[in-house]
């Protein structure tokens, strides 16, 4: 869910990643939830906390000391020499991408076979002609389902067509999604003009049609009768009374079952949502919307002069020359002594401040303008906060929050709000500690300035109070100090092919299951430069595709890398899900013509809808499998970053920083999760489970990279083979945590915030996001600091774009590195690459998707049966847990 600052109270370094959660990048589901929930994505791409939320069904998702030598196990001592000779293969693949001038064994000549094999998508224009064909299938499925309704129970055709509705509502959102999802990836990154602009066609096109599907009062009539009849419902599978309930959930939170004059209400109020969200974002993002929402010309007025900010220039004179006479030429004006800026146009003069201004006046004022709001903006993110609050009011909760958290793992808001306090009383003495080695610094700086040397030496010095204008400047002293400077290089042992290969030996090692590169057809990928998207198959030694009709044995997905950096390309990293796992030998498509009906009454035969059979227009190709009975879909991801492509020659592989290598293995396991979670239907398949469940396995991929074991084997010196001596990277990781309890802290600030602005309080005149904020600060302050974040005069909650995306569900990261981190230590710490261990994973975690409680989950792989019920008591005993 991309880069990321851990310094979660500066809300404006993830502004810019923040704007980009409207690129939704993960996979749909069949009804949408709410206007605004629909911008949520499958991205890392959202600093600092990384959140991946499970999509509602929307178009839119310590270091330890060890010793030197270090094994790599039996399990790595039995590769095979063809997979090895695989892995190398992807090292040569990935660090030296074909060029245009180059030969490319992994790719085919001949006629295109259409976008990610789809032989109708060869061109833009038929992109909106397979959304055409789609809608129609859809139709008549639809028309099927709520024609459901009227079966008669007691007969055999008639209990076989209800006890089918579940099955044709997940079939129905495959439908939709397989084209919405693809179209998400295609409009975002097609280079080709003509391409994106057909993707975005064909993706309005449908997702028009599921805003009509959200307010079919028949199909939400057809599945609440079958769940309250226990003759259908008690036969129902497992996963098939998962998806039941998902359904059944974003019916009902999306005020299908109210009246016609709320439900009307509830769209209106769900439709300025949208746009003041939108809204909100833009003005994050640097994109003034005041004039969309401030109505008369004394706000406006206002805006401009609070805009405005003076600083005296002899405030600056102990700044860098060289810095000074950059900000110095930034200037609005210079003159009488005096530099004026914007607050909202030049919030980098201000981030330089903070770092590298001495005087504290100038810090001050720069924390006030890097914190800047307009009255507009603060109104405008009240009058979202209301019109959520509003909105649950509508379908009978006390706040957004108990509306939004019914099918979450926290089930209620009470439920989050013990788990954060825990949480904070777990964190404040790490976080007290942290605060005072920049206390340190201050004190150290203040004596120096003062020409009192002899002070320096004093063992027990009464530490100054801390501001939060002081802590970027002395997080960057903390960060030059000569014990963290002296950390070795870690990029050329980092290369991205020795990363690939790595990961395909440590899943070998722990779940069975290796990568393989893949030949790219014709017309198969979207950028089809040489090596700008290549193909990697993910097999398994036991499961996966049986080997007939032309795939490969063990084939359980398709992982497409667009890892190169190239204009036009989204920044960030993220990981979109094109297709999901489905079960498909037990859809029932004659039935589709022999119940359904088009619009206008009429009965259709297939060869009214093109022709070619009964099945989906993508015709998706189909497997039977090794392990299991039946014919499946197989999940194909992208993964997306946006790294130095390498060079020709002597430039080399792109080498990764240890930030890029934690990046690739995060979206990895977002990855992971897909491939091994092919459940039988689309709505549970992967990563398709509880928004704060969703980042356990890519957080969980964290705690590897850093072992020893993993990097014995990925980390190889690019030029000379050699591995990378641990303890170069354990100085690294030292350095890099060494704030680590502070910077949690502030994300427990965040989130605890966030829940406030969704409680009840939202809903009273007197509500005022600036004041909860300041409570919120004072409540949670530490010794020696005046504040965490917040000072008179700032208004930082307009800078925390998380408040749009991931309302009420911003504790979910926090949840997921508690869990993950408490997953490392019971499995995985002592041995990393444990055969047994991750198999115990990979078939209690990872294989159900979202098919399966995750608090069952959690009680059966880490044997705490504590947990299980996951209520109150459970979320507030994972608070204690704290993030190890």
């Amino acid at each position: 869910m991309a880069s990321t600052s851990k310094h979660a109270h500066r809300a404006a370094a993830s502004v810019a990643r923040s704007a980009r959660q409207i690129l939704a990048r993960g996979s749909s589901r069949f009804p949408m939830l709410l206007s605004d929930q629909s911008l949520m994505s499958h991205t890392r791409a959202v600093s600092p906390n990384k959140i991946i939320p499970a999509r509602p069904f929307s178009s839119s998702i310590a270091t330890r000391r060890v010793q030197r030598s270090v094994s790599t196990g039996p399990a790595l001592a039995a590769q095979k020499p063809d997979h090895e000779k695989d892995n190398d293969e992807l090292r040569s693949l990935f660090d030296a991408p074909p060029s245009s001038s180059s030969a490319n064994h992994l790719r085919s000549s001949g006629p295109s076979t259409g976008l990610f094999e789809i032989p109708s998508l060869t061109s833009p224009q038929n992109f909106l002609v397979l959304a055409q064909q789609t809608l129609a299938r859809a139709q008549l499925l639809v028309d099927r389902i709520d024609r459901a309704s009227s079966a008669d129970a007691s007969t055999p055709d008639g209990a076989q067509e209800l006890s089918e509705v579940v099955r044709n509502l997940d079939r129905l959102s495959d439908l939709l999604c397989g084209v919405i999802d693809m179209a998400e990836l295609v409009r975002n990154a097609h280079p080709d003009p003509e391409w994106a602009e057909a993707a975005n066609a064909a993706y309005e096109y449908l997702c028009g049609y599921m805003n009509v599907l959200n307010t079919h009062t028949g199909l939400y009539n057809v599945l609440k009768s079958i769940l309250s009849n226990q003759q259908i419902a008690g036969k129902l599978s497992r996963e098939a009374t998962a998806v039941a309930q998902v359904f059944l959930r974003d019916f009902e939170k999306s005020g299908i079952h109210l009246p016609p004059a709320e439900r009307e209400r509830f769209v209106q109020l769900s439709d300025e949502i949208l746009v003041l969200g939108r809204g909100f974002l833009q003005d994050i993002a640097g994109n003034d919307a005041s004039d969309d929402f401030a109505k008369n010309a004394s706000a406006k007025a206002d805006a401009d002069k609070s805009d405005t900010v003076e600083v005296p220039t002899h405030w600056l004179e102990e700044v860098n020359p060289t810095v000074l006479k950059a900000i110095r030429a930034s200037a609005i004006t210079d003159r009488d002594g005096l530099l004026t800026f914007s607050a909202a146009d030049q919030p980098w003069v201000f981030q330089t401040f903070l770092k590298y201004a001495p005087d504290e006046r100038a810090r001050k004022v720069a924390f006030r303008a890097a914190n800047y709001g307009s009255q507009a903006q603060v109104q405008r993110l009240e009058r979202l906060l209301k019109a959520r609050a509003e909105l649950a009011t509508l379908t009978g909760a006390a706040s957004y929050a108990e509306m939004a958290l019914g099918d979450k793992m926290a089930k209620e808001a009470q439920n989050v709000e013990e788990f954060l306090r825990a949480l904070t009383d777990h964190h404040r003495p790490r976080a007290s500690q942290d605060l005072d080695k920049l206390r340190h610094l201050k004190h150290t700086s203040s004596v120096t300035t003062a020409s009192k040397p002899d002070s320096m030496f004093n063992p027990n010095p009464t530490l100054p109070d801390f501001a939060p204008w002081d802590r970027d400047m002395y997080t960057e002293q903390h960060f030059r100090s000569p014990s963290l400077r002296s950390v070795q290089p870690l990029s050329p042992y980092l290369s991205v092919g020795s990363v690939f290969a790595g990961l395909s030996r440590m899943f070998s090692a722990l779940y069975g299951i290796r990568f393989r590169a893949s030949m790219v057809a014709p017309g198969e990928v979207w950028s089809e430069g040489a090596g700008d998207v290549m193909k990697v198959e993910v097999l398994d030694e036991s499961e996966g595709a049986k080997g007939t009709n032309g795939s490969a044995e063990g084939l359980i997905g398709t992982i497409y890398a667009d890892l190169w950096s190239r204009e036009g390309k989204p920044g960030g990293a993220a990981h979109y899900t094109v297709r999901c796992s489905r079960r498909v030998d037990k859809d029932d498509e004659a039935g589709d013509f022999k119940y359904g009906r088009a619009e206008d009454g009429r009965a259709l035969n297939p060869e009214d809808l093109g022709g070619k059979g009964y099945g989906n227009p993508l015709q998706a190709p189909t497997f039977e499998q090794r392990e299991r009975a039946g014919r499946y879909q197989l999940p194909v991801v992208v993964l997306m970053c946006d790294f130095a492509r390498p060079g020709n020659g002597a430039s080399g592989p792109c080498l990764l920083g240890w930030h890029e290598v934690e990046t690739l293995f995060h979206e990895m396991g977002h990855a992971i999760h897909s491939m091994i979670g092919r459940t039988s239907y689309h709505n549970v398949s992967g990563t398709r489970c509880a928004t704060d469940f969703v980042e356990l396995p890519s957080i969980l991929m964290e705690h590897f990279v850093s072992s020893p074991q993993v990097v014995s084997i990925l980390a190889r010196h690019h030029s000379t083979g050699a591995s990378l001596p641990f303890e170069h990277l354990s100085a690294h990781l030292s350095a890099s945590k060494s704030l680590e309890g502070l910077d949690t802290y502030h994300q427990i600030l965040l989130a605890r915030l966030d829940q406030l602005y969704h409680s009840p309080l939202a809903a009273s005149p007197t509500f005022s996001s600036t004041s909860t904020y300041a409570s919120l600060d004072s409540e949670m302050q530490l010794p020696g600091a005046s504040s965490l974040s917040y000072t008179e005069g700032a208004f930082p909650q307009v800078r925390f774009g998380h408040l749009f995306g991931y309302g009420s569900t911003y504790y979910s990261y926090l949840l997921d590195r508690v869990i993950a981190s408490k997953v490392w230590n019971r499995l995985f710490a002592e041995d990393p690459l444990d055969r047994e261990k991750g198999e115990l994973f990979k078939k209690e975690c990872l294989k159900f998707g979202g098919g399966k409680d995750p608090w069952h989950i959690l009680a059966d792989v880490l044997k705490e049966e504590g947990v299980r019920d996951g209520d109150k008591r459970a979320m507030e005993e994972v608070g204690k847990w704290g993030i190890e």
